[in-house]
């Protein structure tokens, strides 16, 4: 899911609003701080895209293997992180 984000200026800085119209962390003096704040969101919203990937496809691969249910498999993938 690719969220659309935008600018607003608040008195003499601006602030970041994700889709959802919820600030995110920060009120930036500079403009283009908060473009790269965007930036910074975007790439961190493709990694989690990323990462749901690769881990359903793990959990898959495991099932098919070992002949196990989704919630087993999922189980033993997140045991493997141990927290990481």
């Amino acid at each position: 899911m690719s969220a659309e984000y935008r600018i607003e200026p608040i008195d003499n800085a601006f602030i970041v609003i994700d889709s959802w119209g919820e600030q995110l962390v920060h009120t930036y003096p500079p403009e283009d701080e908060a473009r790269q704040d965007i930036g910074r969101c975007k790439k961190e919203e493709a990694m989690w895209e990323t990462t749901k990937l690769l881990v359903d496809a793990a959990i898959k691969a495991h099932m098919q293997i070992h002949d196990i249910g989704r919630e087993t498999a999922a189980y033993w993938i997140n045991s493997a992180l141990g927290g990481a």
